[in-house]
């Protein structure tokens, strides 16, 4: 009996060997490293760090370099931490002398990122991220985003949970995604909510964590049913560096899997302006600070950490996006979450603006590429009405048209929103009770003001002291984290 076990456990562990064997040798291999090449920095600090280039092709809805997303994953020495940074993949970048998968150099030349993937191939790709963030690339992992339903599906669906603000179908806590969504769990927000890519790319890297950890869990270990199926499409959905193994996907994904929340940073590259057009293109790019890029990855190289300042720009612009949201729910009539208890009902809000636009003055900024924007979106928005004052260039980057108001023109910068559609109102305390339109990528013009009658008040029980507007202030929906 005890041999008949012994013979039963030896043919399980050679059956898994011999498939682990096959899985390995089937996906497909490329030559994407350089670890000596001279664009890495301070090579001596990075000696026992491993620096994972996770790159994602084929994102439903998109073409060109948008069709490409990618991260870079930086794991500290021991382990206890890690850093992932969204690489746009319409960044302007300088990608230096690299060989193609056919073996020709390819010169030196200013592209967008994902464009490094698309004509140069991987290692070109890799040769683009070391000269742009001096770190040296250990691993390059590909993934076909047209076979990732496929691999869901073999596993009967993953758990996801993704961080963050950003949009998902699936919902923000951990959810059980099935091969059917994943195509629209990837897909890209509307026009202007992820120019640079980067939620597109959290998302890439989310889903596929979970599918590696999934896939590689005990019980699926122990069921080749579920197992030998996920292996077979692996191994044509996946592209890895000649020297990176099965094993070496499974640490990633067990680093990311395991390590806790807090000891996981995440940063976008400091962006310096969207839509950026050089002087006889007709393309438009991500144009990043220099400056700030360079810090981040000093950062990264010296202690495997995201600066403060950068995580702070990071956390403040969440909130500010976060805030918008809520107004904009609250505008539309959306429920707010009632995890804060029973709030005092407040009286209901307009249907529409109830300020016309002849009583609104705003300035107009432009934070796009497109020379001459913020003057003719001026003209139009005097043409409904409305007192135009600055007409200028917004200094940083944004991505979406926003409508930034201080806490006295709620109103005023409704009817402002109103009149540009895609528009997101920002409320600010730091430019006091004014109201400004920053044209982001998305704008496409501007639309006639249908105003709306004020709601009457909602009637007060003569024994009950009217609702405090502070506290209807506070009572804010709540944005769930996972």
């Amino acid at each position: 009996m005890v041999g008949a076990l012994v013979a039963l456990v030896g043919v399980v562990v050679l059956y898994h060997l011999g498939l682990y064997f096959y899985v390995d040798r089937s996906i497909d291999r490329v030559d994407a490293l350089a670890t000596d090449g001279p664009e890495v920095l301070a090579a001596q600090l990075q000696a026992d760090a491993e620096n994972y280039l996770v790159v994602g092709t084929g994102v439903p809805g998109q073409e060109g370099a948008p069709s490409v997303t990618a991260l870079l994953v930086s794991v500290a020495a021991d382990a206890d931490r890690a850093v992932l940074v969204s690489l746009p993949p319409t960044a302007l970048v300088d990608t230096p002398a690299c060989r193609t998968p056919d073996g020709d150099v390819r010169q030196p030349v200013a592209e967008a990122f994902g464009t490094s993937l698309l004509e140069g191939g991987p290692s070109c790709m890799v040769r683009s991220v070391q000269q742009l963030t001096g770190l040296r690339i250990d691993h390059y992992l590909g993934i076909d985003l047209d076979r990732l339903p496929g691999l869901v599906d073999a596993l009967g669906g993953v758990p996801v949970c993704l961080p963050g603000a950003a949009p998902a179908p699936a919902g923000s806590g951990a959810t059980s995604l099935t091969a059917a969504a994943v195509d629209e769990y990837l897909r890209p927000g509307d026009a202007g909510t992820d120019v640079t890519g980067a939620g597109v790319a959290q998302r890439t890297q989310v889903l596929l964590t979970a599918t590696l950890r999934a896939a590689l869990s005990p019980s699926t270990l122990a069921d080749p049913l579920t197992l030998t199926p996920f292996l077979v499409r692996a191994a044509g959905g996946l592209t890895v560096d000649s020297q990176t193994t099965l094993g070496d996907l499974r640490e990633l994904a067990g680093s990311l899997g395991d390590l806790p929340q807090g000891a996981v940073q995440r940063a976008e590259l400091p962006v310096a302006q969207l839509g950026y057009v050089p002087t006889g293109s007709d393309q438009a790019f991500v144009l990043l600070d220099g400056a700030a890029t360079r810090a981040l990855f000093d950062e990264v190289i010296g202690q495997t950490r995201v600066p403060a300042d950068i995580l702070a720009a990071q956390e403040a612009e969440a909130a500010a996006r976060a805030q918008a949201q809520a107004a904009a729910d609250a505008a539309a009539g959306t429920p707010a979450d009632d995890a804060a208890g029973s709030a005092p009902e407040a009286p209901a809000e307009p249907a529409g603006p109830v300020v016309p636009p002849e009583q609104v003055t705003l300035s107009v900024l432009n934070g796009t590429g497109t020379t001459g924007l913020a003057g003719t979106a001026a003209e139009s928005l005097r043409g409904l009405g409305f007192t135009v004052g600055e007409v200028g260039n917004e200094p940083g980057a944004v991505e979406a048209t926003l409508v930034r108001h201080g806490p006295g023109v709620a109103e005023e910068a409704r009817t402002v929103a109103a009149a540009v559609p895609g528009a997101v109102l920002q409320p600010t305390d730091a430019i006091g009770d004014a109201v400004q339109l920053v044209l982001g990528p998305g704008y496409a013009g501007v639309v006639p003001v249908e105003l709306a009658a004020p709601a009457p008040p909602a009637e007060t029980p003569a024994e009950q002291p009217a609702p405090d507007p502070a506290a209807q202030a506070a009572a804010q929906p709540v944005v769930a984290r996972c």
